[in-house]
């Protein structure tokens, strides 16, 4: 059974795009896309950006551009868009592309992690790391822990029979 992927959060989104997380943003809302960002979204808007980048192509005619010519990558390695015929044409290795993208999908998955709000926790002390942290000497702790209940009865034992053979002097 395939799992659906994890939705991306905006940072990890425009690290797979590989822009800031303001040129998404302004990307979505003049393409009108939705604020739901997925690995496909991804490729297809660095796909976009790569174009806008390369040749200038305004991003709204770019990203409608962008899904067949991802679409096609198998059969294809090579995308090439020519304008006219005699005009310079722009090619694009489409194996390079998508692994380029998978390198910052993979980085931003793995490696990316969103700022938290707010102070740091505090770390909370409990138990025997509060004790040691307060200076208590632990050791006779630790090893009596490491003895059978049966031993520690014995050794409680042993100490109760010398309490009571020590007499009271008065002094």
């Amino acid at each position: 059974m395939l799992l659906a992927p994890r939705p991306l959060t905006l940072g990890q989104y425009a690290t797979a795009v590989g822009a800031p997380k303001r040129w998404v943003q302004n990307a979505h809302a003049v393409l009108g896309l939705g604020a739901v960002y997925t690995p496909e979204e991804a490729r297809r808007l660095a796909f976009a950006r790569l174009l806008k980048q390369a040749c200038g192509m305004p991003l709204v005619a770019a990203y409608p551009l962008a899904a067949p010519s991802l679409a096609g990558w198998p059969g294809r390695r090579t995308w090439v868009l020519e304008r006219q015929t005699g005009a310079a044409a722009v090619a694009v290795d489409l194996e390079r592309f998508l692994s380029d993208c998978n390198i910052r999908l993979s980085l931003a998955r793995s490696w990316y992690a969103e700022r938290r709000r707010g102070r740091p926790p505090k770390a909370r002390r409990r138990g025997v790391a509060w004790a040691k942290w307060y200076g208590v000497d632990v050791t006779l702790l630790q090893e009596s822990l490491k003895r059978t209940p049966a031993e520690r009865l014995r050794a409680l034992d042993a100490n109760l029979d010398f309490l009571k053979s020590l007499r009271f002097t008065g002094r």
